[in-house]
């Protein structure tokens, strides 16, 4: 495929009216979560200890524990009951290889497993050698990151070798929805973590998660297509 027939082939799905319909409600949910994170800070409504900045942590994209991270877990849960349905009607190891991607990918968001990984080799391989303990904790979440994305590409490789030449293009599109996570998830994210407490430190945190939220739901979509092209007869396929 030319370099230039991948943007229409990544937007393709999304001609049909359903799979449209469901991106739009996934990303208007989202343009809410981050438009009430925007406005918490460019108002300063997240300072003091008014009832209002109190509830900040809700909204707050860069927690854990934020309505936006919850919506997160769902999308990563929405894609894997997509695989599940899409193997229930159409045995086949494209959908088990892309429901297990998707299941390391909710493993480490939901877990932090990066996190625990970073602060095991920060409080063994790296204590000696690394002064800094915030560089450390980095050095050691970007290891982790490379293992993952080194099973990762792997299993995607995989789904790619056997998948038909449809499931194929699938692929090209969860691979391309997963660079951008990690474009914002481990690029930004290493940026942010220099940049942390700075003046407007929050507009790169906007960047990664909010980046990490809009590729989440462009993978979710991706997701609905696929489970949709299952049960779709050849000429009516989207893929």
């Amino acid at each position: 495929m030319r370099l230039r027939n991948y943007a229409p082939a990544l937007l393709k799905p999304f001609n049909d009216e359903l799979t449209r319909k469901f991106l739009f409600a996934l990303l208007f949910v989202d343009a809410v979560l981050l438009a009430i994170f925007i406005t918490y800070n460019v108002l300063g409504l997240n300072q003091g200890d008014e009832l209002i900045a109190r509830q900040f942590w809700r909204f707050d994209i860069g927690l854990d524990i934020s309505f936006s991270e919850s919506f997160g877990f769902f999308k990563w849960t929405s894609i894997m009951v997509f695989m599940i349905a899409s193997f229930l009607k159409k045995p086949n190891a494209v959908s088990v290889v892309i429901f297990a991607v998707f299941a390391i990918l909710l493993a480490d968001d939901s877990k932090q497993l990066h996190e625990h990984a970073g602060r095991f080799l920060r409080e063994g391989v790296f204590e000696q050698v690394i002064a800094d303990p915030h560089a450390a904790q980095t050095i050691g979440e970007l290891v982790y990151f490379a293992g993952q994305g080194v099973v990762v590409v792997a299993l995607l490789w995989l789904a790619y070798r056997f998948g038909s030449p449809e499931q194929r293009l699938y692929v090209l599109r969860f691979s391309a929805s997963i660079f951008g996570l990690i474009i914002c998830g481990v690029g930004f994210d290493a940026i942010h973590s220099v940049f942390e407490g700075a003046p407007l430190s929050w507009l790169l945190g906007l960047i990664e998660d909010g980046g990490e939220i809009i590729f989440a739901s462009i993978a979710c979509g991706y997701g609905f297509s696929y489970l949709l092209a299952q049960f779709r007869s050849a000429e009516v396929s989207y893929a």
